[in-house]
């Protein structure tokens, strides 16, 4: 893409809700990649840098915001991997998508996203946080090809605080479901 195109890009996107990660991580971090919406006209330091859309809407956005939340995502960050990654179906693609819009849009600043991305705009209960975030984990590892017994190499580099079992046996029950 030409320079003056991503600099239109880049320019338009600081009036929207942005995809933003963080820069910094260390090994007690739950996870190595932490990516999140910021809301419209923020201000983000160089520590927060920001994925700019030159094309796709916001269901393109908070699909990307998935996978960037995802677990094998995250796992390859941890290991440094290169791999090709399978495409989305059009129904996972659209179900990480909401889910990880609704994950982001915790209160008013994200109204006009969640609205685009057509989800409920407010808090979340825990319980609602955990099956959003297990979608994303699960539909994300089946389109990498990934089934229930390869997820013991990705749990080997998590604690369990960072990775409950709990959230394990359920995350694998999900991937099942999903074959």
């Amino acid at each position: 893409m030409p320079v003056a195109q991503r600099r239109q890009s880049v320019l338009a996107d600081i009036s929207r809700d942005r995809l933003c990660l963080r820069d910094v991580t260390n090994r007690t971090n739950s996870r190595t990649v932490i990516a999140c919406l910021a809301p419209k006209r923020r201000f983000l330091t160089n520590t927060a840098p920001y994925l700019s859309f030159p094309t796709g809407d916001s269901l393109a956005r908070a699909a990307c915001l998935a996978v960037m939340n995802s677990l094998p995502f995250d796992w390859q960050a941890r290991r440094f991997i290169e791999l090709h990654v399978s495409s989305l179906t059009d129904d996972a693609y659209a179900r990480i998508a909401r889910a990880a819009a609704r994950l982001s849009t915790v209160d008013d600043r994200f109204a006009d996203f969640a609205r685009e991305t057509g989800v409920e705009c407010g808090p979340l209960l825990d319980v609602d946080r955990t099956e959003l975030r297990l979608e994303i984990d699960a539909r994300v590892a089946r389109a990498w090809g990934l089934g229930p017994d390869d997820l013991g190499v990705i749990y080997e580099d998590f604690t369990h605080s960072a990775l409950p079992p709990a959230y394990r046996t359920r995350l694998s029950r999900r991937i099942r479901a999903l074959v």
